[in-house]
């Protein structure tokens, strides 16, 4: 029912688009992390707060970390653990590849098993035993091929988490690196991505040039990005690294393609549009069934199309329902419903094609309509999330240069693009602002970290029917005294963020509190008491910064609020 073409409207142009690929698109991930003494060795921290812990438990922790959120938020999705490099192993055709978690659903046994690992020492030093040989990063490959090939065609984005310390796993032979190309284009050609998280401490750097570059970057084109910088563990920024994990764990996918006209009939250059921003919302419940003894397993419904004969409008159904009465019902065939529209008192029935047509108001595209100083655009405006454009050369040779020059000229001249936008070929068209963003570079632990790539965001705009009139005061226009402007200002700068506002510090306190809850249930665990917010002020800093202030403002505006 919850799929019925003909029971539910259809998609708005932001359903049509993000629905369909955030929601209904399964992922599958396998983390595959080396054991080796370097991955082992442990890490002491540089104070006493801090637990000393080694490479391989920071990154069996961020995986199990994934692992916990997934499996609420996304509970179709795929998730495996590959350790190789291992003393034990799972299947003599892999030599020391040891899956500790088979790429498929997890199951909330699993999930206790890889806590049990991480609490339990002993269980630890016995899982992450290294063998005696170096680990073979072509025998790794190939493991991971026969996991992704278990699944294929059940999971429409497929990744692979690389995690590793070894700049140079070459071997003595001289194919071995034409061999891990060859398996790396193979995992590619299935459609798996390959996500590098290559691990580095002060004592011991990573370079990428040894190895990596040449087996990774061989197989993908030139317009793919493929993120290889290594990543700094130390004991007390193992968050770093989980950091990391939590950023890539969405796939980075384009959710539409469209050319982007910049002179009509003239110049076009091929973009792909992406979301940056998505609410995460609490997954929805379902009904149950829970038979004896057994576990309990989801209640499917189905649509019954029935009518009421000698009635012309279904709403008398629906009453005599209320009134529990029975009125005489007649099912019908599915095919045989089509929607329809009110129009004044009648109903306009339409097939699909012909809804489908009302909507279809030109080829999908971007079409720059013209450019204005980016003063005048209105923050205020801003319809619904926006979307991110970056050029690609699929369709349009050149794009990459000629949407670098449009970028930069926007960023030269203060302005930005009016443009009208349709984005698929069954989404309606508006009204966008074409909105500039710099690269982003940040010095962190010693090297250059691009925190914004450059692009342009396509920000959604109203049109004429969209705009509502400003509430009328019923006072008119009330101007406050100076002084209680003054004492309001001083208020706004003693607790002003030195920092600005960094949305990525605030977890959301009520979605990480729905999955506390069920982790603990599924996990028979104690129920925690209370949530982690973090979006809670500061009482005692912001009484020590501005307390006396508040208050002689809230006298102060007593005082006028008499005299008014």
């Amino acid at each position: 029912m919850d799929n019925d073409p003909i029971m539910n409207p259809l998609p708005d142009v932001d359903d049509a688009i993000e629905e369909f690929d955030f929601r209904n698109q399964k992922d599958a991930i396998l983390y595959c992390i080396e054991v080796s003494p370097s991955m082992l060795t442990t890490i002491d921290p540089a104070d006493n707060e801090t637990q000393p812990t080694c490479a391989a438990r920071i990154a069996l922790e961020s995986a199990y970390m994934m692992l916990q959120q997934r499996i609420i938020s996304q509970p179709s999705d795929a998730f495996g653990i590959l350790l190789f490099g291992t003393k034990e192993q799972t299947d003599p055709a892999y030599e020391n590849c040891l899956m500790l978690m088979d790429l498929a659903v997890p199951e909330a046994s699993e999930i206790k098993y890889i806590k049990e690992i991480l609490e339990d020492d002993e269980k630890f030093d016995s899982v992450f035993t290294p063998s005696d040989i170096p680990a073979s990063i072509v025998n790794t490959l190939f493991c991971a091929n026969q996991q992704f090939n278990s699944i294929s065609g059940t999971y429409m984005f497929q990744r692979l988490f690389l995690v590793t310390n070894n700049d140079n796993p070459s071997d003595t032979r001289p194919d071995y690196r034409k061999s891990a190309r060859t398996r790396m284009h193979d995992l590619i050609g299935l459609g798996v991505r390959i996500e590098p998280f290559f691990l580095y401490t002060e004592m011991q750097p990573f370079d990428t040039s040894k190895f990596w570059e040449d087996v990774i970057f061989s197989s993908y084109k030139n317009d793919e990005y493929v993120d290889i910088q290594p990543i700094l563990i130390t004991a007390k920024q193992g968050l770093q690294m989980k950091a990391h994990v939590k950023a890539r764990q969405t796939p980075r996918h384009a959710i539409f393609s469209v050319p982007l006209e910049i002179v009509p009939g003239k110049l076009s250059i091929g973009v792909k549009g992406y979301v940056l921003f998505k609410r995460q919302d609490i997954q929805r419940s379902h009904y149950v069934y829970e038979p004896e003894g057994e576990r309990a397993i989801i209640a499917r419904s189905r649509a019954q199309y029935t009518y009421t004969p000698g009635e012309t409008d279904t709403t008398a159904e629906f009453a005599l329902r209320g009134m529990k009465a029975e009125p005489k019902l007649e099912e019908i065939d599915k095919n045989a419903v089509n929607r329809g529209f009110k129009f004044g008192g009648e109903v306009l029935p339409f097939s699909p094609d012909e809804i489908q047509s009302l909507r279809n108001i030109g080829e999908a595209g971007i079409r720059i309509i013209g450019f204005k100083p980016v003063q005048l655009f209105d923050p205020a405006y801003n319809m619904r999330q926006s979307y991110f454009i970056y050029p690609s050369e699929e369709d349009y040779v050149g794009s990459i240069r000629t949407f670098a020059a449009l970028h930069k000229s926007l960023v030269d001249e203060n302005k930005f693009a009016v443009a009208w936008v349709k984005a698929t070929s069954r989404s309606s068209p508006f009204l966008a602002a074409l909105i500039p963003c710099g690269e982003l570079i940040e010095r962190e632990n010693g090297r250059d970290e691009q925190k914004q790539s450059p692009g342009i965001f396509v920000i959604r705009q109203p049109f004429a029917d969209d705009i509502r009139d400003f509430p009328v005061q019923p006072n008119g226009d009330v101007k406050a005294p100076n002084e209680l402007i003054e004492k309001a200002r001083e208020i706004v700068n003693g607790i002003k963020m030195p920092k600005g506002y960094d949305c990525s510090r605030y977890p959301n306190p009520a979605l990480q509190w729905h999955y506390r809850i069920l982790q603990a249930y599924a996990l028979e665990d104690e129920l925690p008491e209370f949530p982690d917010d973090f979006t809670l002020p500061k009482y005692k800093s912001i009484h020590n910064r501005v307390g006396k202030k508040a208050l002689e403002l809230t006298r102060n505006a007593d005082r006028t609020l008499k005299d008014l």
